[in-house]
């Protein structure tokens, strides 16, 4: 399920989506009144600006389902719109479309959380998480003529890598896992093959992939003292590459054409 192989760069890495997310207690200023001011900090890289209510679902208290206020959800955005930041008054995330290597993510992330603490001074952090959402597609890779179990280790295919079954005939075959990792860290595994849908951005027409999903999301628990968050993302993100480089053969591994870091 592990690896400890040494740390490449994919070029043709099967990335869909990779968040940074650190909750914190409720901050009501937040709410109370627009974010000018962390606005004003970031705008230069993030200048597009959109706000969504959000209706979370109902919270259970004494048993009982209580429905809870709508949350507002500032969004911060790059000129090319591959960059997003989001903010509430009980998390901030950084979110990209376009990851290359966790150094460019990390140095982005230390602006956004300077200047958060700075202006909203948050006492500690409830939860740090760092999430990889992959979907591996065999055609963009030139693996049309392999079936799923030569490419995604046994323990992630479940019953579809036996010897005699048939991939077709699997209408659903999906993993759910939480697990303990070294270091403190958890990870919700979401694993199996599946349909992306993709627009056409020219034509508006939806087309569908078959991919294989591997959706990582490793996190910490607790509260992260400010001067610790940085450590605690470090101990994520090197269990979220052994967990990524166990789950994959070494035939999908070469086909996204690993460098040096």
């Amino acid at each position: 399920m592990f690896s400890s192989s040494e740390r490449k760069i994919l070029e043709k890495n099967q990335l869909l989506e990779v968040i940074c997310q650190l909750r914190y207690f409720d901050i009501l200023k937040i709410d109370a009144s627009e974010p000018v001011e962390f606005q004003e900090a970031i705008r230069a890289e993030y200048p597009q600006y959109a706000k969504k209510v959000e209706q979370l679902p109902p919270q259970i208290v004494n048993g009982k389902p209580v429905v809870q206020q709508p949350v507002s959800n500032h969004q911060f955005i790059s000129a090319d719109g591959q960059w997003k930041i989001s903010m509430t008054k009980g998390f901030i995330a950084l979110s990209t479309h376009r990851y290359v290597r966790w150094e460019e993510f990390a140095k982005r992330l230390d602006m956004v959380l300077a200047v958060f603490i700075r202006i909203y001074k948050p006492n500690c952090f409830t939860r740090v998480g760092l999430r990889y959402i992959n979907a591996f597609n065999r055609q963009t890779l030139g693996l049309e003529d392999y079936q799923w179990r030569e490419l995604i280790q046994p323990g992630y295919i479940g019953l579809m890598g036996e010897e005699d079954a048939q991939e077709g005939a699997f209408l659903k075959n999906e993993q759910t896992v939480t697990i303990a990792m070294p270091g403190g860290a958890k990870a919700n595994i979401k694993c199996g093959p599946g349909l992306l849908r993709k627009v056409n951005n020219r034509t508006r027409q939806t087309m569908e992939e078959k991919v294989y999903m591997l959706d990582l999301d490793l996190f910490m628990e607790g509260n992260t003292p400010l001067n610790q968050a940085v450590p605690a993302l470090n101990v994520v993100h090197g269990n979220a590459g052994s967990l990524f480089r166990g789950a994959v053969s070494d035939t999908l591994f070469d086909a996204m054409l690993p460098t040096e870091p």
